[in-house]
């Protein structure tokens, strides 16, 4: 059995790892949320957002942009800030942050 890799697509404004990076952000997130049990309806509304935001951070199309929406999350699905802190860390290059 033989595989065949696409390659990446080339760019200089690097979209498009800041895209794999909000994923794998967005992955951290819904992966937490399902672990609690809860849908989306649920986290979104202990967050004070909406759902359909909710489903664009686990899809990561939309990032929290600051400490309070970070700390919402975390709250909301039972994650120690320090969890969350490292996993802003690991995927920092979402927000642009080198």
């Amino acid at each position: 059995m033989s595989m065949t890799f696409a390659p990446l697509p080339l760019t200089d404004d690097h979209s498009y790892l800041r895209g794999v990076w909000a994923r794998m952000f967005g992955v951290f997130i819904q992966s937490a949320r399902e672990k609690e049990g809860m849908t989306v309806e649920q986290a979104a509304r202990l967050t004070g957002t909406t759902a359909q935001r909710w489903l664009e951070i686990e899809a990561g199309t939309w990032l929290p942009a600051t400490r309070q929406q970070l700390h919402l999350l975390a709250a909301a699905l039972d994650v120690e800030w320090e969890t969350m802190a490292s996993m802003v860390l690991m995927c920092r290059q979402a927000w642009g942050i080198q």
